[in-house]
């Protein structure tokens, strides 16, 4: 199992950071399966910075419900104040590696994809910031 280290800031529409966000994280395993006892975590950003920061295992391709391919990703469900209901998203490790994801595809426009991409800073860290509104505004999900 490959430890990895993920940060980033939740950003609202006038790239401030949203100080009092929730976020909790699912995800499967190295192995593409999900495990009751692992793949959850819950995540409030720092008072004072913004930033959030986890460690945890690179997910693996698992599968959709109808047998489809799922890239490695780790979903992201976001509260805050103001904020009315959850928010879903997804955060993808490699552009390479979702040319074959069925959800990936359906996202129209290539700068509409990219916001669900993390950084990779290199092998052990990856950047992920989460704009609520606004042009750079990540791709939520209705699921």
């Amino acid at each position: 199992n490959k430890l990895i280290n993920i940060s980033g800031t939740v950003f609202d529409g006038s790239d401030i950071p949203v100080y009092d966000a929730m976020i909790e994280t699912w995800q499967c395993n190295s192995e593409g399966l999900f495990e009751k006892c692992e793949g959850f975590g819950r995540i409030i950003p720092d008072l004072e910075t913004g930033e959030f920061i986890f460690n945890t295992v690179k997910p693996g391709f698992t599968k959709y419900e109808n047998g489809k391919p799922q890239s490695p990703h780790i979903l992201f469900w976001i509260v805050a104040r103001g904020i009315n209901q959850p928010l879903v998203t997804r955060m993808y490790f490699d552009e390479t590696e979702t040319k074959k994801d069925y959800l990936f595809k359906k996202i129209n426009g290539e700068e509409r994809q990219k916001t669900l991409l993390a950084k990779k800073i290199d092998e052990k860290n990856y950047l992920f910031n989460i704009f609520l509104q606004g042009d750079k505004e990540t791709v939520f999900f209705d699921f």
